[in-house]
């Protein structure tokens, strides 16, 4: 059967207020208020991935060590609620298909979640080359708004779609349904195609404060116009199945 809203059991792309010093913009709810928020939508687990720390203005040894004082204050955190607690980041893949991050800081995370936010005018072929790059590494597990699609500002970028799902499908990465209504992005017919390759799915909100939490459903109607079958979407599992994706 399609995937239907009660399915849903988390929600990866959550940014919070922590201090990161990110590349773009900061949450406006604290960690402890979106596990709140995610403890009264009945989320068995939240997963917080702030922007990596702006690359121009922190060395390497600075990242890691806000990264680490990020995780520092989710361990705090984590044992205040029941709520699963999963340790991400949104990292910035570069022109040069490299992420923005080392592998010492990927390292210290659950796992990654990637996306493009510069130079969105790369040839098809470039762009699919930069964003497999980006996915190659161990701790990516994500793409999130994988067209880059921004409405009323900007159309998605071409991407090589037939050869990103082969990718995806043969190295386990997951392709995001981003909830937020200026990007519902995958689109639906892309949703679709991505079903038809098996390549599995994951509908995030992308939300930088607790009540855009609520934007899931936006995400889930994009999903059933894609005809996304439960199956098909990661967060519909269990805690202990889900983990174990992310940290294959």
């Amino acid at each position: 059967r399609l995937v239907d809203l009660p399915d849903i059991k988390g929600d990866f792309h959550i940014h919070s207020s922590f201090p990161i010093e990110p590349s773009h913009d900061l949450g406006r709810s604290s960690a402890e208020e979106m596990i709140t928020k995610a403890a009264s939508l009945n989320y068995e687990y939240i997963g917080f991935s702030e922007h990596n720390p702006s690359i121009s203005k922190h060395t390497a040894g600075q990242i890691y060590d806000l990264v680490a004082r990020r995780n520092e204050e989710l361990d705090r955190v984590k044992s205040l609620y029941r709520v699963n607690v999963i340790k991400m980041l949104e990292v910035d893949i570069l022109p040069t298909g490299k992420l923005a991050v080392d592998d010492r800081t990927l390292q210290t995370l659950d796992a990654a979640i990637v996306s493009v936010h510069s130079v969105f005018n790369m040839p098809p072929t470039q762009m699919t080359d930069r964003i497999i790059s980006g996915l190659s590494y161990k701790k990516a597990r994500i793409l999130a708004h994988p067209t880059g699609r921004l409405y009323n500002k900007r159309g998605g970028y071409d991407l090589d779609w037939d050869r990103l799902f082969d990718f995806c499908k043969n190295n386990n990465k997951i392709l995001e349904i981003n909830s937020w209504p200026q990007r519902l992005d995958l689109p639906d017919s892309l949703v679709r195609r991505a079903v038809n390759a098996g390549v599995k799915l994951v509908i995030n909100t992308d939300s930088h404060a607790s009540d855009q939490m609520e934007l899931m459903k936006y995400g889930v109607a994009i999903a059933r116009r894609g005809w996304a079958q439960k199956d098909d979407i990661i967060n519909t599992l269990s805690y202990n199945s889900l983990i174990k994706i992310l940290r294959s």
